[in-house]
């Protein structure tokens, strides 16, 4: 006779695809013949998960070997199965592509669950997208509090980009918030934006000296040669895969690419990772 504790123990190894009850009976107890035939069907199971498992892990693998061959360019930051059977899902330059296991065709599009009304890729991309906010190297960023101060937002942003000057603008209507400013000029698109930044950083008050220019394109009047994290910025844009200005992060977060559309959108968002009192 055999009790199901040994039984139960050994399910606690964690294999895929076999389920408590699905195979053993809820016996307490069965014959040497019957046990014979469980343990067999057990084995057998366990033998069909180890080699799902390797498969599966061994189709990535090949695919990721295809897409580096086919797609060398291409900065791939993971490639994990999508819920489409033989599609998976390679997450590269902050968006999601769709391929199958030879990576011959790739297509950028929406994975819609009809049934539960989701979509799927959107929902993979906010997880994909989000950071540790905690993470954050704080001193590198201009700080400014309204109000109480409860709400929080992380902006990287580009002195001379237009919609980050429209976005301060929205700014301005926005109460009980700590902002995070941290200075990331854009050269390419801006080639005096450095410049700009390292002043603005450099002035007595650099909150007011960043208003003063986003506003009224007021510049600073002072040299800009003090020591300024812009540099460590562009290094932390480029880990975090931040491409365009305005990008926000949330207090839990959530990236936001681009500047929101109005300043009710602005409120919604910081409002949508806020508890309830």
């Amino acid at each position: 006779m055999v009790t199901w504790r040994g039984l139960n123990n050994f399910y606690a190894i964690g294999l895929p695809n076999i389920q408590m009850g699905a195979i053993v009976p809820s016996y307490s107890s069965i014959s040497i013949c019957n046990e014979n035939i469980m343990i067999k069907t057990l084995l057998s199971a366990i033998t069909f998960g180890l080699i799902t498992l390797s498969t599966a892990h061994a189709d990535i693998q090949t695919l990721e070997q295809n897409l580096k061959t086919n797609y060398p360019e291409l900065s791939i930051r993971s490639v994990t199965p999508s819920p489409m059977s033989g599609l998976y899902e390679v997450f590269a330059g902050g968006r999601l592509i769709y391929t199958n296991e030879e990576a011959k065709y790739l297509f950028i599009g929406q994975l819609f669950d009809p049934k539960n009304q989701k979509n799927l890729t959107e929902e993979r991309l906010i997880a994909l997208n989000k950071i540790d906010v905690k993470q954050l190297p704080l001193e590198q960023a201009i700080r400014y509090v309204k109000g109480n101060g409860k709400r929080t937002l992380y902006v990287f942003t580009d002195p001379d980009c237009p919609y980050c000057q429209k976005l301060e603008q929205y700014m301005t209507a926005i109460d009980n918030v700590t902002v995070y400013l941290f200075p990331f000029p854009l050269k390419t698109l801006h080639p005096q934006a450095e410049e700009v930044a390292n002043k603005i950083w450099c002035a007595k008050n650099q909150y007011e000296a960043w208003e003063d220019y986003m506003l009224h394109r007021k510049l600073p009047k002072n040299s800009g040669q003090c020591a300024t994290p812009i540099q460590n910025n562009l290094l932390l844009g480029q880990k975090l895969q931040i491409n365009g200005t305005p990008t926000l992060f949330l207090k839990n977060g959530i990236r936001i690419a681009g500047m929101p559309q109005n300043v009710e959108q602005i409120e919604q968002l910081l409002n949508s990772v806020e508890q309830p009192e």
